[in-house]
């Protein structure tokens, strides 16, 4: 029977359906996985998973669990689609970090290296993810997907690419189960992958196209972002009204004006409190306007407090350095 190994939290994280697929033996995976526990994965150890895990060209995989701190950092020689559904999670994408919030759906181009930390340890964390080999993807669609993408679905968008997903898993049973039975099915699944990404190039057009305003707004923000950002300030600035630009900007984006604003400054926060700069001060130089705001949002979004985010960050550079200095 094939043999699946599944790596998370303080593992390194494999799929593995026997040693000669993944070109990497058992052994080594839990040598390695040794190394990412001995660590607590305050080092970043990057593993590749091989694009012969997938020996029809893709796989499907629904996820939901709870108590999970993080998937380690890794990459893969395949895409990722992943469409997350219900939790409280962060993405990270190579240096980016990317708030996952209900229909948030990611494209991750081979290579690109990523990890998933889950922020609420009692929450039931559900998500979807699609592993595509190039040679497929290529041969069901002529876009260019060489870029990640990030697109936040409406709740009738969310609803249709889960239905797609849910027929692709259909066929990913039979497939497995009695493929000698269903001639053509792999062309069958190939079809849905077809339409799956039709709909995700619809979805990312109309992006596209509602982004001009949404552009203007956030790169107004960006620039701003130490400064009074009351909606009215913002309205006056872009010579708009106030109802306008809160209400289009909640559709566009999913999120309202201030929670993006919030979600903005505590991304720079963390920046800084990562760069080793004290809690106070990355209050002050992220725009905040009062320290116990700042704390009170940077507990509620991250689970732990900015000086105990900022400590973990220096412990992992310490980590980092002596387990340098031994492999030298």
């Amino acid at each position: 029977m094939a043999k699946r190994i599944v790596f998370i939290e303080n593992r390194a994280l494999y799929f593995l359906y026997n040693a000669n697929y993944c070109g990497v033996s058992v052994d080594e995976i839990e040598k390695r996985a040794h190394i990412c526990y001995d660590t607590r994965m305050r080092s970043y150890f990057t593993y590749p998973i091989y694009a012969s895990c997938l020996p029809n060209g893709f796989e499907l995989n629904s996820f939901a669990a709870n108590n999970i701190r993080r998937v380690f950092r890794h990459h893969h020689e395949f895409y990722e689609l992943y469409f997350f559904l219900s939790g409280h999670a962060e993405f990270l994408l190579q240096d980016r970090a990317v708030d996952l919030q209900k229909n948030t759906l990611l494209l991750i181009p081979p290579d690109y290296s990523h990890s998933l930390r889950f922020l609420d340890e009692d929450s039931v964390y559900q998500r979807t993810v699609l592993w595509i080999q190039p040679e497929l993807l290529a041969g069901v669609s002529g876009e260019d997907w060489s870029e990640p993408l990030e697109l936040r679905l409406s709740e009738a968008d969310g609803v249709t690419i889960g239905q797609l997903l849910s027929l692709l898993d259909g066929e990913q049973t039979k497939l497995e189960h009695d493929f000698s039975a269903f001639e053509g099915r792999d062309t069958v699944c190939a079809d849905y992958i077809r339409l799956i990404f039709t709909q995700i190039t619809r979805l990312r057009e109309r992006s596209g196209n509602a982004s001009a305003f949404l552009r203007r707004v956030q790169t107004y923000l960006s620039a701003h972002l130490l400064e009074d950002l009351r909606a009215e300030t913002i309205a006056a600035a872009l010579h708009m009204g106030k109802t306008h630009l809160m209400r289009r900007f909640h559709t566009e984006s999913g999120v309202t004006l201030h929670q993006y604003i919030v979600k903005l400054r505590l991304q720079r926060a963390r920046r800084l409190l990562a760069q080793g700069v004290g809690a106070g001060e990355s209050a002050a130089q992220s725009g905040f306007s009062d320290y116990t705001t700042f704390y009170k949002a940077f507990v509620r979004a991250y689970g732990l407090s900015p000086s105990s985010f900022g400590e973990g960050f220096q412990i992992a550079s310490s980590n980092s350095e002596v387990v340098s200095a031994k492999s030298e």
